[in-house]
């Protein structure tokens, strides 16, 4: 109680400021509290023929240096240090869709691949392959089928050429005799009307020689007779030039008339036996086409699923380095079993432990400071996300974790910085640091005040 002021104040700023700067990390509060003597003990070199001077001089550079410790005291109090933190990145597990035996291992652990990398195939050579053999036997069938129609319908479509040639070639010819025929009948009704002239010239004569005395009855009725006669075979001219024209026309149709009878010729009546069969075949053909359209799409796509089933590849989803393999050459494996595990370091991130009485003081947003293992430099970066060790904890998909988690403490998440220009690019995964996360004042002035309050 009796203890001067100065005395407490120097032995604050002498050990407790000695030890919270021993503790600071090389960063702005350690070039304050270095920068602030320095530049007191440099003015008063350059002053050193001012006695009067020289007190305020010491006293400010006593200040300098106890501010200096206090604020690295300070930082060190509103600060929240970790020596478990982690270099940690996710992994994406490359799983075998189908079981069988790994072949290809290409890449080991460590190596550095882009997308699209093949990094293993898996073989089944168990696969049941009837169902394709079946599939391709049907669409041989299909086929044969096919061609053996498309061949009748080749034969019959020449077939009905020859038939139609023939049948053309014998209207042509039936035209030609009709024509005739009816030429000849026009002829013989003119020489038969000129016959009738003359028989009733002869037939009236004879008629005026009876009634004159001059001629006999036998005469006449000879006379008559001969007139009836040309008559009747005129009649019989002018039917049989009506027939022929009937005749005539209906072969210009394809229509034949003959004695009576009406029909077709034999290469008109063949040539519709072989249309309709033609019509036969087209439907058969459509519907073997069809057929074998289906047989062939079935096959193709029994064919890619026994692809799939005999054989598997497993290529690299996205860039990155061969994080594990857990397979060998020749090992068989289950599907859906895990081949190899790719990781992007791009997206790596420190991950560290904290107790989980203290996570509620640490600054999510807020700048934290760490060290690599094995570096000299200092690196920051922001607090992403505080969380509990049950939701990463079990994540398997997490490269690396920090070797002593807490029970029922928490992890916090931290942005990993790019390297520096011209600093080698390397992998970080897995190196440790020591962190210093940022808690605020609200953490220190807690527990700070909380002894006030104890009863």
């Amino acid at each position: 109680m009796g203890e001067p002021v100065g005395a407490r104040g120097g032995a604050a700023m002498g050990p407790m400021g000695a030890q919270a700067m021993a503790r600071a990390m090389p960063g702005a509060q350690a070039g304050i509290g270095a920068s602030l003597p320095g530049r007191l003990r440099q003015i008063v070199q350059q002053n050193p023929g001012v006695p009067g001077r020289r007190r305020p001089l010491k006293i400010a550079i006593a200040l300098g240096l106890l501010g200096a410790g206090l604020y690295a005291m300070l930082d060190d109090q509103f600060s929240l240090s970790t020596e478990t933190a982690i270099v940690s990145a996710y992994t994406v597990g490359l799983r075998s869709p189908i079981g069988g035996q790994v072949a290809g291992l290409r890449h080991a652990p460590g190596e550095e691949i882009v997308a699209g990398t093949l990094l293993a195939v898996v073989e089944d050579d168990r696969a049941d392959p009837q169902r394709l053999v079946d599939l391709q036997a049907l669409r041989d069938r299909a086929r044969a089928e096919l061609a053996a129609a498309e061949t009748a319908r080749a034969t019959l479509r020449a077939l009905a050429a020859d038939l139609a040639e023939r049948a053309a070639t014998h209207r042509e010819v039936a035209l030609a005799w009709y024509g005739s025929q009816l030429a000849e009948a026009w002829h013989s009704l003119a020489g038969g009307e000129a016959r009738l002239l003359r028989d009733r010239q002869v037939l009236d004569r004879r008629r005026q020689l009876l009634a004159a005395g001059f001629g006999t009855r036998a005469e006449l009725q000879a006379a008559q007779g001969d007139h009836d006669m040309s008559l009747r075979a005129l009649e019989a001219q002018r039917e049989r030039i009506a027939s022929l024209q009937t005749q005539r026309d209906g072969v210009a149709r394809g229509v034949f008339v003959d004695s009576g009878h009406v029909g077709f010729n034999y290469a008109q009546q063949r040539q519709d036996e072989v249309s309709l069969r033609l019509a036969e075949l087209e439907r058969g053909i459509a519907s073997l086409r069809a057929e074998l359209g289906g047989a062939e799409t079935r096959l193709a796509s029994e064919q890619r699923q026994n692809a799939r089933q005999a054989m598997a590849e497993l290529p690299s989803p996205s860039a990155g380095m061969v994080w594990r393999v857990l397979a060998q050459e020749g090992e068989r494996v289950a599907a859906g079993d895990t081949v190899a595990e790719v990781m992007d370091c791009s997206a790596a991130f420190v991950l560290a432990a904290v107790p989980q009485d203290r996570a509620g003081e640490v600054q999510v947003g807020g700048i934290a400071r760490f060290r690599l293992a094995g570096e000299s430099r200092e690196r920051s970066g922001r607090v992403q996300a505080v969380l509990g060790d049950g939701a990463v904890a079990g994540d398997r998909n997490l490269a690396a974790l920090p070797a002593r988690l807490p029970q029922g403490g928490a992890l916090v998440r931290v942005a990993l910085t790019p390297p520096a220009p011209g600093e080698t690019a390397t992998c970080p995964v897995g190196r440790s640091a020591r962190l210093l996360l940022p808690t605020g004042e609200s953490g220190f002035l807690r527990r700070t005040l909380a002894p006030c309050f104890v009863v």
